[in-house]
C-alpha cells in the first residue's frame, strides 16, 4: 500500500512522466512511468474497490472510503466513449478507468461465484449478480439506465457461465481484454499457442511482386461492407443523445435544430436508414459491374444494449433478400460480423448449454446464405460459422469467422484453445488449394492487425499467410469502417506477401459517407488489379431530402495512388506516403470517404502517423515496420514545414478535430501535456481520497 504511493511520489519527482516513444494501437497510453508502475496503481486501486465491494456484498453497509473510491471514480471517465470506442482508441483516463474496472468487477465476480462461501457461489444468483452489475453502472456513473440494463440483462448469462466454468483470474482476463496497453501484465500459456504449418510446399522466396496490372476484362467484384441498418432510424430526431446510438428518439423537440437527424443519414453515432441502403444497391446496379459480392459482416446496428434473436435475424434476413432481389443470379459471399449475435459480440465455442450458445445464428445464417452457397457449407457454417465455396474451377474463396479473435468476446476468456480449430481449417483448406493449383480470396471481417485482434490469433493467421502468399490472392476485410488497405510481411524477412482491402462501411457510423467498393480482378491469378470506390456527401444529400443522393466515384485507385497493386507495390507505396506528405494526405482524405467533419477537422502529423502505421500493421506485438514508416514521414513533415510557411495548415487541426477512432494501432502520437496531467489527476485524486 505505501509502496504504491512511494512508486508514484518517486515517479512525479524523478520528472519520469514523459511520453514514451513507443507506438500502441489507438492513443497512446504508454509512459517513461513504467508501465508496472502504472499497472501497480491501477491494481491497488482496482483491489481496494473489489474489497469494499465485497463487504458492501455482504453487509449492505456502504463505508465512507468505499463512497469517496466510487464518486472519484464516477468523475474520471467519459461516458460515452468507453462504449463507442474500442479499447485501443481510448484516451488515456478512460483507457485507465476501464483497467481499474476491469480488475476489480472481475474480481468481485471470481471471489463471490468461486469461493463456496461467496455470495454469489449458488447456481440461483442470478438475481443478486445482476444487482451487482446495476449497482456498479450506478455508481460508475457508465451509461444510462437503459443501456446498462440492456447490456447486462443479455450478457449476464453467457459472462456467469464463464466465470463459473473457467479458471481466468483478472490479471490474465483484463490482460487479454486491454492487450495493448499498461493493464496488459503478462500471458497465460494457454493462451499462446502455435499452429502445425506444412513444410513440405515451395515457398517462393522474397516479396511478392507478381500481381499483372488493369485490363478492362478483368472480372469485377462489389464489397458492401459494415451495413449495419437500423430498423429504428428516423430522419429528424435526436442524433445527439446520450446513448452509443442516436437518430431514435424526441423528434418532436429535435426536428428543425441543429441536433435533428438528417434524411439519408447523419455523421454523429447514428446507423444507416433503409432507404440510403437501397439507394447504394440501386447505384451498384446502375453504376457498377457486379461479377461476384462480398458482404464482409456487421449487418445489425450498434444498438448494442438493446439486440435480440427476433430484431437481429429480422434485419439479416431483410437485408440478405435484398441483396439478392438487387443482385438476381450474381452469387454473394458473406462472412460474419460481431455485431450479428445476441449478445453482441458473444461467439460461443461448441458444447455449451442452449441457452447461451451461437448456434442459433449459425443455423439461421445458413438458411439465409443457402440461396448462394452449395450444400456442403452446412457443416463448417454450423459448426463455427465459416466455409469455403470454389465458384470457378481454379478460385476458391475462404471466408472467416475471424470473432474468434475479438478481445470483445467474452467466450475468448473461457478457453484460449478453443480458438484453434477454425484456424488449423483455415491453414488446411490453403494446404487443399496449393495442392489443387487454386487461387484464394480470403474474406474475414476483423483485420488481423485491429487493435481488438488477439496477438496470438493475428500471428498464426500470418504465419499461414506467409506459408501460402503464392495461393492466397486476394483478401478482403471491413469493421473498420475505413476505406483502407493492409499489407502483409513475414516474420522473419519482412517481405511483403500479401494485401488486405478493407472495404469502408456503408453506414455513416460515425463521421463518415455511405460507401460501397468495386474491384477489378484479373481472371487467371484473381488478384486484385484495381479499385473504385462510391460514395454520396451526407451534407448535400441532407440538403435534398425528397431526392436521391448524388452517388459519385470518389477515386480509382490505379489513377491516384500505383498501377503496381502486388505486396511489394503497395509496400513501395507505403514508403511514398512517407516521403510524400501531400500523398499521404490524400490518401487519409479517401480513408476517412472525405467526409465533412473529417475534413474540416484536418489531419495532423501524428492522425497521419496513425493512418500509416494502421496500413503496416497485422500483428499489433510486431511494429517494426510502423517505426520505419513513421519516422520517415516526420522527417518529410518537418523538412516540408522548414521549407513552406503554408503547410501548417494542412498538418494541424482545427479547433473542432473529430477524434479519428478509427482502431488504428497506428503511429505513435505523442500524448500532450493535459492528457499526462489529466491522467495524474485522476490517480492522484483517487490516491488521496482514500
Amino acid at each position: 500500500m505505501k509502496a504504491i504511493g512511494i512508486l508514484l511520489a518517486i515517479a512525479l519527482t524523478s520528472g519520469f512522466l514523459v511520453v514514451s516513444a513507443v507506438n500502441l494501437p489507438g492513443v497512446p497510453v504508454d509512459f517513461n512511468l513504467d508501465d508496472h508502475i502504472l499497472s501497480a496503481i491501477a491494481d491497488d486501486i482496482a483491489e481496494r474497490l473489489a474489497r469494499e465491494y465485497i463487504n458492501f456484498l455482504k453487509t449492505g453497509v456502504e463505508t465512507p472510503e468505499f463512497l469517496k473510491l466510487t464518486n472519484q471514480l464516477a468523475k474520471s471517465h467519459s461516458e460515452k466513449d468507453i462504449f463507442t470506442r474500442n479499447m485501443p482508441d481510448l484516451e488515456p483516463r478512460d483507457s485507465f478507468f476501464v483497467c481499474v474496472a476491469c480488475r476489480s468487477v472481475t474480481r468481485v465476480l471470481i471471489r463471490t461465484i468461486r469461493d463456496e462461501d461467496g455470495e454469489l457461489h449458488d447456481e440461483n444468483s442470478s438475481v443478486l449478480m445482476k444487482e451487482f452489475a446495476m449497482d456498479v453502472c450506478r455508481r460508475l456513473n457508465l451509461q444510462t439506465e437503459e443501456v446498462c440494463e440492456g447490456l447486462i440483462d443479455s450478457n449476464l448469462p453467457s459472462v456467469e457461465y464463464i466465470m463459473r466454468n473457467s479458471e481466468s483470474d483478472s490479471q490474465s482476463f483484463c490482460s487479454l481484454f486491454m492487450e495493448f496497453n499498461f493493464c496488459n501484465t503478462g500471458s497465460n500459456q494457454d493462451y499462446n499457442w502455435t499452429l502445425t504449418i506444412d513444410n513440405t510446399g515451395e515457398v517462393s522466396p522474397g516479396p511478392k511482386s507478381d500481381t499483372p496490372t488493369f485490363q478492362d476484362s478483368d472480372i469485377r467484384i462489389c464489397q458492401f461492407s459494415d451495413i449495419h441498418h437500423d430498423p429504428y432510424y428516423t430522419p429528424g430526431s435526436l442524433a445527439t443523445c446520450a446513448e452509443p446510438m442516436c437518430c431514435q428518439r424526441n423528434k418532436e423537440t429535435a426536428e428543425g435544430t441543429s441536433d435533428a437527424a438528417g434524411y439519408w443519414g447523419d455523421y454523429r453515432d447514428c446507423d444507416l436508414p433503409w432507404h440510403a441502403f437501397e439507394s447504394a444497391l440501386d447505384n451498384a446496379v446502375a453504376n457498377s459491374k457486379c461479377d461476384f459480392i462480398y458482404q464482409t459482416g456487421d449487418i445489425v446496428d450498434h444498438m448494442v444494449w438493446a439486440t435480440s434473436v427476433e430484431k437481429n435475424t429480422m434485419v439479416l434476413t431483410k437485408v440478405s433478400e435484398r441483396l439478392n432481389a438487387a443482385f438476381g443470379d450474381v452469387p454473394v459471399y458473406p462472412c460474419i460480423g460481431n455485431h450479428e449475435p445476441h449478445p453482441l459480440n458473444l461467439f460461443s465455442p461448441e458444447g455449451v448449454p442452449d441457452e447461451i450458445s451461437t448456434k442459433w445464428l449459425y443455423e439461421h445464417l445458413y438458411n439465409d446464405w443457402s440461396k448462394w452457397l452449395p450444400a456442403e457449407t452446412k457443416e463448417t457454417i454450423l459448426k463455427g460459422g465459416y466455409y469455403t465455396v470454389v465458384p470457378r474451377k481454379g478460385f476458391r474463396i475462404i471466408a472467416l469467422n475471424s470473432n474468434d479473435c475479438y478481445t470483445d468476446n467474452f467466450w475468448l476468456y473461457h478457453s484460449g484453445t478453443d480458438k484453434i480449430p477454425q484456424l488449423q481449417w483455415f491453414h488446411d483448406t490453403l494446404l487443399e488449394a496449393e495442392k489443387n493449383g487454386e487461387y484464394v480470396h480470403v474474406l474475414t471481417h476483423i483485420p488481423s492487425g485491429d487493435g481488438t485482434c488477439w496477438s496470438v490469433w493475428a500471428r498464426e493467421f500470418n504465419r499461414c499467410v506467409t506459408r501460402f502468399k503464392s495461393t492466397i490472392s486476394g483478401m478482403f476485410t471491413g469493421h473498420s469502417h475505413k476505406d483502407e488497405l493492409f499489407v502483409y510481411y513475414s516474420e522473419d524477412e519482412g517481405h511483403p506477401t500479401a494485401v488486405a482491402w478493407n472495404g469502408g462501411a456503408v453506414t455513416t457510423y460515425s463521421n463518415k459517407n455511405p460507401n460501397y467498393r468495386e474491384y477489378a480482378v484479373n481472371p487467371e491469378t484473381y488478384t486484385v488489379t484495381n479499385h473504385w470506390t462510391w460514395i454520396y456527401n451526407l451534407t448535400a444529400a441532407n440538403l435534398k431530402p425528397d431526392e436521391q443522393p448524388e452517388w459519385f466515384l470518389e477515386y480509382e485507385f490505379i489513377k491516384e495512388f500505383t498501377e503496381d497493386l502486388s505486396p511489394a507495390g503497395i509496400s513501395k507505396l507505403l514508403d511514398e506516403f512517407a516521403e510524400n506528405p501531400e500523398l499521404m494526405r490524400k490518401y487519409w482524405r479517401y480513408r476517412v470517404t472525405s467526409a465533412d467533419p473529417q475534413v474540416n477537422g484536418g489531419c495532423d502529423r501524428n492522425c497521419l502517423a496513425r493512418s500509416l502505421c494502421r496500413a503496416a500493421v497485422t500483428i499489433n506485438s510486431q511494429r517494426g515496420r510502423c517505426e520505419e514508416l513513421r519516422e520517415k514521414l516526420f522527417a518529410s513533415l518537418d523538412n516540408e514545414e522548414s521549407t513552406s510557411s503554408g503547410s501548417t495548415e494542412a498538418t494541424t487541426p482545427g479547433p473542432s478535430t473529430p477524434s479519428d477512432d478509427d482502431n488504428d494501432g497506428g503511429g505513435s502520437s505523442t500524448l500532450g501535456l493535459l492528457s499526462v496531467s489529466s491522467l495524474l489527476a485522476i490517480v492522484l485524486s483517487i490516491r488521496l481520497a482514500l
